[in-house]
């Protein structure tokens, strides 16, 4: 036996060894390659490991912030075995999401979109092909329509009005809340809701510690730069991440056995959500459904949740533009009722404070990345096909040559500026732009800025006894997402009289 296990640990070893000095000669045989053609500038790598030590320090986001800010707008990055081009500028976005999209549609291969995302059978990691292409058209037909937004308009005004409810059953208790927490559980609701039409409490806690568990992976899985290692998964991240596959899998699986069985109890043949319209589709198997509403739950309750987040932390830290934008609120809608998403085209300073508080907070940081579908060239740069392509949407929100004084708060450099976030312009990219951008902008923008106006305007916001607006960070956790690192704690109660909010629906305790 002893002989065996001493048998087994030498070809262990040989193994790794082998594939070690294999991945040296593909390295040395790719930088030999890459002397015939001109490739971007970069920093100085390592053997093996290439650029990586340059972003294990730090967030990425920010450390390839300083790389840009050293190199230029557009630098080569050789992450183990995967060759990285990042751009940094708003002229080089353009030049990928415009000009050029059509070679930089495409998804490469990852591990999370392996293990989570039915390797690319949705919308987030599909590759560029006829499936991403029908998805999206489903999808914006069927969801993400003005026609369909519309119809679940009440639905968003009754989960917005239950948040603020608890909040001022806390704050009549004179106890704090977290807003993160709360604004993420209305977000889940109105998800599900939307989805397929049930709001399960058991059901979305589950989902909201799924989303957590995705959102904190980051990019950054070693295994998907050092291929040869996936076998041995050293980082714990495959296996991880293939539980937290088959979790939601397992979830999702229920789900739609409940709802199939409605719908073979009910006399209607009616498609009420978009599971229904999935499910009767032949054109997707079960295992595609499920991927696709992941996409969904994954980019309709994090992203948006986040993005209040920061626009009222950075409301509380800039007291004079709370006050501003309080009051065009009551200059506008009065103080006799609450704020309705029929207002917000009114409300232009509003308007600018969501749009700053994208630029300067993108929770999307680093967008997903593009893959170049043949070999081209960007800048005079050449860009071999494979060639994986990082916009740094951070970088652009913060580039000094676009934006004055661009680590301000400051919402007015919106007012009377063309410039808008709907990846038109490409000096702002929170939903980036061209083939692959948000599908569900334009509900995120609507989302965003009711309950930013809601909290305003109905809601007196203090922070607990001892904190001042001093105390409150911008300390940022990188994932997939980039949210706030540091609990938000407020005391709300009601700003307005009482007959305002038994108007709508809301009771009413003595303050």
């Amino acid at each position: 036996m002893e002989g065996l296990i001493a048998e087994f640990k030498s070809w262990a070893v040989h193994s790794v060894a082998a594939l070690v000095f294999l991945y040296i000669l593909l390295q040395v045989f790719k930088r030999v390659s890459h002397r015939s053609w001109r490739r971007p500038p970069g920093p100085p790598s390592l053997p093996l490991i290439g650029h990586f030590h340059h972003l294990m320090s730090g967030l990425p986001h920010h450390s390839l912030l300083k790389i840009a800010e050293k190199y230029g707008p557009i630098v080569w990055l050789d992450l183990g075995a995967v060759s990285v081009v990042v751009v940094s500028s708003s002229d080089l976005a353009k030049e990928i999401l415009k000009t050029q999209d059509h070679i930089f549609a495409s998804r490469p291969a990852m591990i999370l979109g392996e293990m989570l995302f039915g390797k690319g059978q949705g919308l987030i990691f599909s590759p560029w092909n006829d499936n991403y292409r029908l998805t999206r058209k489903t999808l914006t037909t069927q969801l993400f329509s003005q026609q369909r937004m519309d119809t679940y308009q009440d639905l968003r005004r009754d989960l917005a009005l239950k948040m603020m409810q608890t909040a001022f059953d806390e704050g009549h208790a004179n106890r704090d809340i977290s807003l993160s927490d709360l604004i993420h559980e209305q977000f889940m609701s109105l998800t599900t809701r939307m989805l397929y039409g049930m709001d399960g409490h058991a059901q979305n806690k589950h989902l909201l510690e799924i989303i957590r568990d995705l959102t904190e992976t980051g990019w950054l899985v070693l295994e998907d730069y050092f291929p040869l290692l996936k076998p041995f998964d050293l980082s714990g991240e495959v296996k991880r991440l293939k539980k937290l596959g088959e979790k939601y899998s397992e979830l999702m699986d229920s789900i739609i056995d409940q709802r199939l069985k409605e719908i073979s109890n009910s006399k209607s043949n009616k498609e009420e959500n978009l599971l229904d319209v999935l499910l009767a589709m032949s054109s997707f198997t079960r295992s595609q459904v499920k991927v696709i509403l992941l996409d969904i739950i994954f980019g309709g309750s994090d992203t948006s949740s986040d993005t209040i987040v920061w626009a009222m932390t950075e409301l509380l830290r800039h007291p004079n533009i709370m006050e501003r934008l309080q009051n065009e609120l009551d200059d506008v809608i009065g103080k006799e009722r609450l704020v309705e998403e029929a207002d917000l085209k009114k409300l232009e300073y509003l308007q600018a404070v969501v749009k700053e508080t994208l630029r300067l907070h993108p929770v999307g940081v680093l967008g997903s990345p593009h893959l170049a579908m043949e070999s081209t060239k960007v800048a005079g740069y050449d860009i071999p096909a494979g060639t994986r392509v990082t916009v740094n949407i951070y970088a652009i929100g913060r580039d000094p040559n676009v934006w004055e004084n661009p680590l301000n708060f400051d919402p007015s450099r919106f007012l009377n500026s063309p410039i808008d976030v709907k990846g038109q312009h490409y000096e702002v990219l929170p939903f980036s732009s061209g083939r692959r951008k948000c599908v569900g902008m334009n509900l995120a923008l609507v989302s965003v800025a009711y309950n930013v106006a809601l909290l305003v305007h109905a809601c007196s916001i203090s922070l607990p006894e001892g904190l001042t607006a001093l105390d409150l960070d911008l300390e940022e956790k990188f994932g997939i997402t980039v949210s706030k690192r540091n609990p938000l704690p407020l005391l709300i109660k009601r700003r307005l009289s009482s007959d305002v909010y038994r108007k709508a629906g809301l009771s009413v305790s003595a303050q």
